[in-house]
This record gives structure tokens, C-alpha cells and sequence, in this order.
């Protein structure tokens, strides 16, 4: 009997070192910025959200229920001054549609940097991003994926503003960084197939 349960305990071993590995980043905190052009510079409304740490497996399409998940309340972006903020939420209709809501459908490492498709959630509109680029950067306490967006009033389906907080005439575009910050500077790590789980939000 002890001979069976050694030889099934080291058939097991044998088993995961023979599973083929998967690639994963940790993301423990996240960053989005959301810019405007203006007639007289850039406007930046930012919005830092921190998490549990959460398992992005890479080389995957995720599930819907299985897909990292970013709800960003539009109140909560923090524009300057109070006047802005609520000019900028005004814009971006937060009576009726309060929150942005960003997926990571997949994500495939390409080089260094990673390429990734995302489905965003903004003003009542969504829109899938099926070819983004997500640059690898050192922040000052752990490494991050950084990614721009650029996208159009009219193509969310919004009105371009003529002028925020009075003063600003609002260029069309629409600049959204996101940053996801990674755990303990370590880019990827490695686990058995076998191990896999994703905790989606």
C-alpha cells in the first residue's frame, strides 16, 4: 500500500512538471487618465484605483465571467478643481451613465511589450478595442503596462464641449491611458496549465 501511494504521489509529480507552462501577470492597481485638448493646453482627469491582486493568464480569450474588470466611478476622476470635475463628468453624462467600465478580453506578450484587446464602456457606448498596445514601463515601487486610446466625441456618441469650466474651447479627441500596475516588479511568471484560475470583477 505504501508503495502504491509513493508511486502515485511521484506520478502526480511527474505529471505537473510535464504540464506545459502558461505565462500570467499579477495587477495589483490600476490608473486611468482620461485627456482633453483645449485652446490653451491638455486637461488631465485621472482616476487611481487599487485591488487585490488579481491573475491576467496571458495568450488566452477570456470569458466574459473570467475577464480582469475595471468599473471606474465618473465622479471620482479628479480633473484640477472642482469646476472642472464637473464640467468633465457633465460631459461625459454621469447622471445617466455614472461609471466607466473597461474588460481585458486577452492579452499575448509581443517582444518585450504586450498586445491586447479591450471592450470599454463609456457614456451608455461600447466599443471593442481589438488591437491594443500595451507598453512595459519602471515605475518608482513596481513595473506597469501602459496603454493609449485615442478615440473621438462623436465616436462615443457624445457632443464635443464647447468650453469646459467657461474658459477652455474642447478640441474632438479624447485621449484614455491605462495603466495596470504590476506585483513586485516581476512582469510574468509561470505555472503549470493545470493551475489555472482568474479572478475576474
Amino acid at each position: 500500500m505504501l508503495l502504491i501511494r509513493i508511486f502515485v504521489v511521484a506520478a502526480s509529480m511527474l505529471s505537473a512538471a510535464l504540464l506545459p507552462k502558461e505565462e500570467f501577470v499579477v495587477v495589483k492597481g490600476n490608473k486611468i487618465t482620461v485627456q482633453a485638448h483645449t485652446s490653451l493646453g491638455t486637461i488631465n482627469c485621472a482616476y487611481t484605483g487599487s485591488s487585490q491582486k488579481d491573475t491576467l493568464y496571458l495568450n488566452r480569450q477570456h470569458l466574459k465571467k473570467d475577464r480582469l474588470k475595471l468599473t471606474i466611478p465618473v465622479e471620482k476622476f479628479n480633473c484640477g478643481n472642482l469646476l472642472l470635475n464637473r464640467d468633465f463628468a457633465n460631459t461625459l453624462n454621469v447622471k445617466q451613465h455614472p461609471e466607466i467600465e473597461i474588460e481585458l478580453i486577452s492579452l499575448k506578450r509581443q517582444g518585450k511589450d504586450y498586445r491586447g484587446a479591450l471592450e470599454l464602456e463609456l457614456a451608455g457606448k461600447t466599443i471593442l478595442l481589438d488591437d491594443v498596445q500595451f507598453y512595459t514601463c519602471s515605475g518608482n515601487a513596481s513595473d506597469l503596462l501602459k496603454s493609449n486610446i485615442c478615440l473621438d466625441f462623436s465616436e462615443i456618441g457624445l457632443t464635443t464641449p464647447k468650453k469646459l469650466s467657461g474658459l477652455f474651447k474642447v478640441q474632438d479627441e479624447l485621449r484614455i491611458t491605462v495603466e495596470l500596475y504590476l506585483n513586485n516588479r516581476q512582469n510574468t511568471g509561470l505555472l503549470p496549465k493545470s493551475a489555472v484560475t482568474l479572478k475576474g470583477r
